[in-house]
């Protein structure tokens, strides 16, 4: 097998690069004579300003010798760097304020590589401001517009992270190694410590990361919407240059198909405009052959270099006309993309718990869909149902809060999903056991989710979680809880550590919410007769449904059905309740059962042990 770079050299590569280079354009935008032209440049993850040398000379080679070039060091430089996204994001911000004044600058390009790619569309996002749609996390909320976001002219990125890393078996052991690291460390460092890696900030599913896609289409609906006039539409070309080779991000990860994919999903309100204006295209994709992820910032040396040199100075300096002959569609990507679909007025999230496959998600997703019905004489969907499951969840991973944190980013990328596919819609919220954990969750750690309607059963959040300022800032309309008299699983589990705050569990499917009537939003049951499952049994599927599609509350029994019911907890599970001894307990036997094995049969009988536990603690 040759090597990379004998491969390059070779005549056949050198001729397949030369028939994937830009043709000159004819209609070159950059450089005019008497304009200043400003470009930030941010560096990738563990790297320096000097890697970007290529790239800082190419753009004064594309904007003349006026261009005034910075490309500031990153905190994220230094692997023990604990500077949070959110706080470069507004240093970065003063920083430009500084240049801005310095230069005067006629127009501005953001440029970067990697997480500095992430960060160069999020800085020109909050420098825009906040559409009233969105709501910033609480490091950027006090950041203020900025009028020389008017001036930038175009976003380039390379190699970006879109969605944000995961660990997966197609990365080199190098880049695997790196992010098991940063993910351990990022999971196991307490709050108190207030440090996690910066690049903890950028994985898959993370709040920076889902709130900066959110502020995206956030953005984009502001500035498209109805009562903006046609002609008035200008937003700054986003161009991102994906390496066909790259070995750390994937084209599902560089390409968000979900936010810019489609070219649909930021559109809402331009479906009545001109042709022309509707199909103003200012999102670019264009592929750099035979490119790593490192590779993507080299632009001098062997051929691929100097074909990544000049796609790189056509995306600097191209019009959209000419960009649209270089880039590739993104929907090519994907074996298939979800169409967006602007009629679609509800969309309800049933989310299941632990021990359990979730099939019952469908059925109670189907009786929302018979209950709300159809707009008569209409197109318009009433309600569309979203039942994702992140599979089988057994009791000692949901014990630890690194893996249901996980779970809560995975179902943000769902969130986002379901925010771009359906623009105009509502989105309420099912959830039971673990399910409730994933909503409370996100809502505290993700500003810009918002909620219609939310029921909770089996519920293992705290009980002093905070719900008035979510309901007295419009981020939940309704809520209602449903608690279970015989629920020993929250009883006895979750509630037993709710002390603890770190474990962040607690008994509210069991005792309730203590936030519980303090509004006329925030509604609790107590109690339906059973344990945990109970309050999504069958027999309530018609209450629950109708609480998403009405809101109607569940305040008194119905009548008829006495034997659904109780008045008063189980009183045996509430004493062994207050005792708190429960995950105590599973913790001593387990010891005791390790204790035994390895005096009976040494590491055998350890290992004999170990499955036991495993047997015992996964069928609580």
């Amino acid at each position: 097998m040759r090597s990379t770079t004998q491969l390059l050299a070779s005549p056949e590569m050198e001729k397949a690069i030369a028939m994937r280079s830009p043709k000159p354009s004819s209609k070159q935008i950059a450089g005019p004579q008497g304009r200043k032209v400003l470009v930030v440049v941010l560096h990738g993850l563990f790297a320096f300003p000097s890697a970007m040398e290529d790239i800082r000379r190419a753009a004064i080679e594309a904007y003349g010798p006026e261009t005034v070039v910075h490309v500031p060091e990153m905190p994220y430089a230094h692997r023990t760097s604990g500077a949070r996204a959110t706080r470069i994001v507004s240093d970065l911000l003063s920083d430009i304020d500084r240049w801005v004044a310095d230069a005067k600058p006629d127009k501005i390009v953001l440029l970067g590589h990697s997480v500095g790619a992430t960060l160069a569309r999020r800085t020109f996002l909050v420098a825009s401001g906040c559409p009233a749609n969105f709501r910033p996390e609480p490091g950027l909320a006090c950041e203020k517009a900025r009028d020389w976001a008017r001036k930038v002219e175009r976003v380039v990125l390379l190699s970006a992270f879109n969605r944000g890393w995961k660990i997966s078996p197609r990365l080199s052991w190098s880049y695997s190694i790196l992010f098991n690291v940063v993910g351990l460390v990022g999971h196991l460092v307490p709050g108190a410590v207030h440090w996690t890696p910066t690049a903890f900030d950028f994985r898959l599913g993370a709040p920076f990361m889902a709130q900066t896609r959110l502020h995206w289409l956030a953005y984009r609906r502001a500035q498209q919407g109805p009562d903006t006039a046609a002609d008035t539409l200008d937003f700054p070309i986003l161009i991102q240059l994906l390496g066909t080779q790259d070995d750390l991000v994937s084209p599902f990860d560089q390409v968000d198909i979900a936010v810019d994919g489609t070219g649909q999903a930021a559109t809402v309100g331009q479906e009545d405009r001109t042709e022309t204006a509707a199909e103003k295209q200012d999102y670019f994709l264009i592929e750099q052959p035979f490119t790593d992820h490192k590779a993507a910032v080299r632009l001098e040396g062997d051929a691929a270099a100097v074909q990544r040199r000049k796609r790189f100075i056509a995306a600097l300096t191209s019009n959209r006309a000419d960009l649209k002959e270089i880039a590739l569609d993104p929907s090519l990507l994907a074996d298939e993309i979800d169409l967006v679909e602007p009629k679609v007025e509800n969309t309800v999230f049933v989310i299941h718990g632990i021990r359990d496959d979730g099939y019952w998600t469908h059925r109670i997703a189907e009786r929302v869909r018979q209950l709300s019905g159809e707009a008569p004489g209409t197109d318009t969907t009433v309600f569309r149902s979203w039942t994702p499951t992140y599979g089988y969840f057994a009791m000692l991973p949901f014990m630890l809060p690194w893996i249901r944190r996980e779970k809560v980013e995975w179902f943000m990328d769902q969130y986002v999903t379901a925010f771009a596919q359906y623009p105009r819609s509502d989105f309420h919220y099912v959830g039971h056991s673990n399910g409730t954990y994933l909503g409370a969750r996100a809502l505290r750690d993700y500003p810009a989710m918002h909620l219609k309607h939310v029921l909770f059963a089996g519920s293992v959040v705290r009980r002093d979680f905070d719900w008035m300022p979510l309901i007295d800032g419009g981020r939940v309309v309704r809520f209602q809880n449903v608690c279970s008299a015989d629920d020993r699983v929250v009883a006895w589990l979750p509630k037993s550590i709710e002390w603890i705050r770190w474990f962040d569990l607690g008994g509210a499917g069991f005792d309730g919410f203590r936030d519980a009537g303090k509004r006329p939003e925030i509604t609790e049951f107590r109690y339906v007769r059973g344990g945990h499952s109970a309050g999504i049994a069958e027999a309530h599927w018609e209450r629950i449904a109708e609480f998403i599609v009405h809101g109607t509350p569940w305040r008194e029994p119905p009548v008829g059905a006495p034997e659904l019911y109780e008045t008063h907890q189980d009183p045996g599970v509430a004493a062994f309740a207050r005792t708190r001894l429960g995950i105590p307990l599973v913790v001593l036997f387990g010891g005791f059962v390790a204790l035994i094995g390895y005096a009976l049969g040494g590491w055998f009988g350890l290992l004999v042990a170990a499955l036991i536990i495993r047997f015992v603690v996964t069928r609580l």
